[in-house]
C-alpha cells in the first residue's frame, strides 16, 4: 500500500509534535507536511527538528487559523508532482497516535473516494465541555444532514486525491473549516466511512485553540436559513391570505390554497438552492415537493379549521399557529424525501 501523506498543522507545539513525527516514520509514513501557523520564533528549535527528520515545513508570517493552515498544505499537495494517495490530517498536541493514523490510511486503501473520519466516541475522562458539546453538535448536524457523524470536531482525517480541490475551495480560516467539510457531503454526493480511535485528552485538553460556540456556529447556519426561508414564505403567504378571507370570508380553502401556491415557488427555490444544496431543477423534486406541498396545504387547511372554528382562536392567529406547528415536520420531509440522497455516512462500528 502506497501510504497517503500526513499533514499537521501547528501553532505553537512542543516536543509531542517531535515525538509524532519519530513514531510515524517508524510506521513508514515518508510524506509528512508540518505547516507552522504563525507559531514565532520561539519555536523554531521544533520546526527545525520535524525539517532533519524529514519533513516538509510550510509557514505563515502571522497565525492565520487552523482552516488556512489546512489549506495552505493542501495548496501544496496539488502543486508538487507525483503524490496522488490523498492527505491525512492530523493534530500535532498528541491526541492523535500513530497507531490510529494507521488505521485511517489503510481504510483510505480500502475506501478510496471517501472522506475518513477517525472518531472518538468520548468515553471514559472526557472534559465536560468537549462532551458537551460535541454532544450537542453531533445531534444538530444529523438534524440538518439526516445521518449521523459521531465525532463533528475530529481533526484526524482522511482526504482522497479526487475531493482535495474541493475541500481546498470551501470556505473557513478557522475552526469552522472542518465543518465545512462534513457540511459538503450532502450537496456534493460525497461519502463519509467512520473509524473509531482513541479518545485522548491531555492535561484536560487546555492547549486547545478550539472555541466551542464560536466554532460551532456554522453548523447552525443551516438551521437558522431553512427558518429565514420558511419565515420569508411565511409572510409571503400570510399577505396574500389575509386579503384572500376579507375578499372571500366564506371560502376559507380558497384562501389557502392561493396563499400556498404562491409561496410555495418562492420556499421551494430557497430550500433547494441554499438550505439542501440542490441548485438544479430536478423534475423528481419538484413533484416531490409538490406532492409535500399539497399534503401540508390539507394539513394546515384541517387545523386552521379545528383551532379556528372547534376551538375559537382568531382566524389569523390559528394560522401562524398551524404554520408553526408544520415547520419541523416541513423540514425533515424536505431533508429526507423532497431533495434525498443517498446514504453516505458509513461506520467501522
Amino acid at each position: 500500500m502506497q501510504k497517503p501523506g500526513v499533514l499537521i498543522p501547528a501553532y505553537k507545539p512542543d516536543e509531542k509534535l517531535i515525538t509524532l513525527i519519530k513514531e510515524l516514520r517508524d510506521l513508514d509514513f515518508t510524506d509528512i507536511v508540518v505547516v507552522d501557523d504563525g507559531s514565532g520564533p520561539d519555536f523554531a528549535a521544533i520546526f527545525a527538528r520535524c525539517a532533519e527528520l524529514g519533513c516538509t515545513i510550510l509557514r505563515h508570517g502571522i497565525n492565520m487559523g487552523k482552516g488556512r493552515a489546512l489549506k495552505t498544505g493542501l495548496n501544496h499537495y496539488l502543486v508538487r508532482e507525483g503524490h496522488n494517495n490523498g492527505m491525512i490530517t492530523a493534530d500535532a498536541d498528541g491526541q492523535h497516535t500513530p497507531a490510529d493514523i494507521q488505521k485511517i490510511a489503510e481504510s483510505m486503501d480500502t475506501y478510496p473516494d471517501t472522506l475518513v473520519l477517525g472518531v472518538r466516541l468520548f468515553k471514559g475522562n472526557v472534559p465536560l465541555r468537549n462532551k458537551l458539546g460535541n454532544t450537542i453538535t453531533r445531534h444538530v448536524f444529523a438534524f440538518i444532514n439526516g445521518e449521523t457523524v459521531y465525532d463533528t470536531q475530529t481533526g484526524l482525517r482522511g482526504l482522497p486525491h479526487t475531493q482535495i480541490p474541493l475541500f481546498l475551495s470551501l470556505d473557513g480560516e478557522r475552526y469552522e473549516y472542518e465543518m465545512n467539510m462534513l457540511l459538503a457531503i450532502r450537496p456534493h454526493d460525497l461519502c463519509i466511512f467512520q473509524v473509531p480511535i482513541e479518545t485522548i485528552y491531555i492535561e484536560g485538553n487546555k492547549s486547545s485553540h478550539y472555541r466551542a460556540v464560536r466554532d460551532s456556529a456554522r453548523i447552525y447556519k443551516l438551521i437558522f436559513t431553512f427558518t429565514l426561508a420558511s419565515l420569508i414564505s411565511g409572510l409571503l403567504e400570510y399577505v396574500v391570505f389575509v386579503p384572500m378571507t376579507l375578499l372571500f370570508p366564506d371560502r376559507l380553502m380558497l384562501s389557502v390554497v392561493a396563499a400556498r401556491l404562491i409561496s410555495s415557488v418562492a420556499n421551494y427555490l430557497m430550500n433547494g438552492q441554499v438550505v439542501f444544496g440542490q441548485h438544479n431543477g430536478h423534475r423528481s423534486a419538484v413533484l416531490r415537493y409538490y406532492a409535500l406541498a399539497v399534503a401540508s396545504l390539507t394539513a394546515s387547511y384541517l387545523l386552521i379549521r379545528l383551532l379556528n372554528q372547534t376551538i375559537g382562536i382568531n382566524l389569523y392567529a390559528a394560522k401562524v399557529i398551524s404554520d408553526i406547528s408544520l415547520y419541523l415536520i416541513n423540514y425533515r420531509i424536505q431533508r429526507d424525501y423532497v431533495y434525498r440522497r443517498k446514504k453516505r455516512v458509513k461506520q467501522k462500528f
